[in-house]
């Protein structure tokens, strides 16, 4: 097996493991922290909900005049304190449809975090990918370059012709090109996934660590349906509708209750010069009279609302149903697509090349199959780790449509970076 190439050739890097590099998506990641303010928003709404409405004092004074009869006289002077006593359990009501909200806010940050660590999981191993080929691609043109150094010691003593030494020269040169394509292709891999991290100070020294999924990652899903059930359990998005559904149904409740008017209770205390009673208590009390108008469309919207939210529960469910049978299908194809390649594929491929080196250093070949081996086995090599890069990329995406990513996330937009 190609590995990556000497430390020489990478020189003081970082070296990042896949729970690593999700580690620094959690703290670092602009998206996430700013999803961590929808769950702020709702936390803010259920202090709000919860909060018994203020007294309001009243101050006023009456019979005011410029002049009075009698000098020991004066205005009216009245101080009271209103109160606003809310019916019906609505206060109640309104605090668990918060407490609702803030859960589905709670989940839709998690939720967040599941689906952009499978774009984590892609960029790592899109850099694995890139770097397993810039390491296959140094070490066939070092391989070229030790035929080009045979063959010319076997031409300057006559043993083949110059035709044939400038075909392998010039392969030597494809397969330098093909190296100068891989860096690009590193450097570009290698900036994907930085950008996701939010470029940590070293994110120019980033390497993957040469570690693929293994293919018994996935042995506890026995069958689809057994999936499909384990992604409904667990998602977050599922859990968030469902919460927003319960949400839904408390604010038809709460629509209802306020059917029922909330009262205001006045008490105060009263100065009158004028009266012979001259200090007296007041108390008051007040009532909205629904005669008209009995919150008929309010309740009305709250249903259409609590009915859509059922459907949207629906939907999802039937969203993961989908993304968890592509999902198990597309694992399935690449771990046997990998599978393959190693257990037939590439040692087949080696075997032609090293037989036609061997071939046609006696003699027993011509130039044009040595160099059709060497770009066989090339090929077969890059397509191994674009097979594995699949069953990679296949991991990353049934993690996400199972769920199985849904970390306890306690992000804060003062984590930014």
């Amino acid at each position: 097996m190609v590995g990556l190439p000497q430390s020489s050739v990478w020189g003081a890097e970082r070296l990042l493991t896949e729970d690593q590099a999700l580690g620094l998506f959690y703290a670092r990641n602009l998206e996430l922290i700013s999803a961590a303010f929808g769950l702020e928003t709702a936390m803010a709404e259920k202090i709000i909900a919860a909060a018994i409405p203020n007294p309001e004092l009243n101050l006023y004074s009456q019979e005011i005049a410029p002049r009075y009869p009698d000098p020991s006289y004066g205005p009216a002077l009245y101080a009271s304190i209103a109160q606003l006593i809310e019916t019906a359990g609505k206060r109640r009501l309104r605090t668990e449809s918060s407490e609702l909200g803030a859960r589905a806010a709670e989940n839709d940050l998690r939720d967040a975090a599941r689906t952009l660590s499978q774009a984590v999981r892609r960029a790592f191993y899109g850099l694995l990918l890139a770097q397993k080929k810039l390491g296959a691609a140094h070490d066939q043109s070092k391989h070229v370059q030790e035929l080009v150094k045979v063959n010319q010691e076997r031409f300057d003593v006559g043993d083949i012709s110059e035709r044939d030494l400038t075909r392998i020269k010039i392969e030597a040169l494809k397969v330098r090109s093909d190296l100068d394509q891989a860096g690009a292709q590193f450097a570009s891999a290698r900036s994907q996934l930085a950008l996701i991290l939010a470029w940590p100070d070293d994110a120019e020294r980033l390497l993957a660590e040469d570690r693929w999924p293994s293919a018994e990652t996935f042995s506890h899903v026995k069958d689809v349906g057994s999936a499909t059930a384990q992604a409904i359990e667990l998602r977050p998005d599922i859990q968030a509708a469902k919460l927003r559904q319960d949400q839904a149904k408390k604010n038809v409740e709460l629509a209802k209750a306020h059917v029922i008017p909330n009262v205001t209770v006045t008490a105060g205390f009263g100065h009158d010069w004028g009266n012979i009673v001259t200090n007296a208590a007041t108390l008051g009390l007040s009532v909205p009279l629904p005669l008209f108008y009995r919150n008929e469309g309010q309740i009305a919207q709250a249903g259409v609302r609590a009915n859509d939210s059922e459907v949207q529960v629906r939907r999802a469910e039937n969203n993961v149903r989908s993304e968890v049978i592509t999902a198990v299908a597309a694992w399935r194809a690449a771990d046997a697509v990998v599978k393959r390649f190693e257990s037939d594929i590439l040692q087949k491929a080696r075997y032609i090349r090293d037989s036609a080196e061997f071939a046609y250093s006696q003699g027993g070949t011509d130039i044009i199959d040595l160099i059709q081996a060497q770009r066989d086995y090339r090929a077969a090599l890059f397509d191994y780790y674009q097979a594995q890069a699949n069953r990679a990329f296949a991991y990353a995406d049934l993690k996400m449509a199972l769920g199985e990513d849904n970390p306890d996330v306690h992000v804060t937009p003062g984590n930014a970076p």
